[in-house]
């Protein structure tokens, strides 16, 4: 039986949070735009903390295209196989980022804490990136919200509260849970479905990008492991 004790549950995001892909990963989703449409992708849709969904859907339409719910789910599968073909590249070319397996170690070993992932990236997809830099071994996978799973990112965060509270047993509370992510996306589903925040600034925005979007605790990367432990502890 899972344990009743839980008391916080930490949503991850992926992509310049605890990875950079060293640009692998807009090639991969070129690749996998084209076997599914059959048309070269010229320009990509904006992406910083929108759900893969999102970046299909609108990426088409600047390609002259509509397209439906089963494109995607095509898109998907070819974006994660692409993922699998090409994971030595990834690793050659990506990397964890500072203090990302340490933090996530630690709060490993912080009792009443459980990790998963809050991502636009499609769950396959966010599994082999983790995987590939050893970041995966404390990613509870069943409590996390991917980007199949809802257009907006805070209806992930409320996606995951749910699973979580399945998986885990007991009734979850925003105030239960902290989000941990690097764009004003994240800051702003956070504050949206009344969650804690944690921002880094590790990504393409500033820490003043970050606390102009409302965030209140900023730091500029995961090196600081037992700051981040402190606040997810109090969050």
């Amino acid at each position: 039986m899972p344990s009743m004790a839980v008391r916080r549950v930490v949503l991850w995001d992926v992509d310049h949070t605890l990875i950079d892909t060293g640009g692998v990963g807009r090639e991969l989703s070129a690749r996998a735009f084209e076997r599914t449409t059959g048309i070269p992708m010229r320009e990509q849709a904006t992406i910083d903390g929108i759900t893969e969904a999102v970046i299909f859907r609108e990426t088409s339409k600047l390609h002259g295209l509509t397209t439906t719910r089963d494109d995607f789910e095509k898109f998907a599968e070819a974006l994660t196989a692409a993922h699998v073909e090409s994971s030595e590249e990834l690793r050659a070319r990506g990397h964890g980022l500072a203090g990302a397996a340490a933090v996530l170690d630690r709060l490993a070993r912080t009792p009443d804490v459980t990790q998963t992932v809050v991502s636009g990236n499609v769950r396959a997809v966010a599994k082999i990136k983790l995987n590939v830099f050893g970041l995966d071994r404390h990613i509870v996978w069943e409590c996390g919200a991917y980007g199949e799973d809802a257009d907006e990112r805070a209806d992930l965060v409320r996606v995951a509260l749910r699973r979580a509270t399945e998986h885990l047993g007991r009734d979850l509370t925003p105030q239960d849970a902290v989000v941990i992510g690097d764009t004003p996306a994240d800051v702003s589903a956070a504050l949206e479905v009344g969650v804690p925040l944690i921002a880094v600034a590790s990504g393409r925005f500033s820490a003043e990008d970050l606390r102009a979007a409302g965030a209140s605790r900023v730091v500029s990367d995961l090196r600081d492991a037992e700051q981040i432990a402190h606040w997810v502890t109090a969050a």
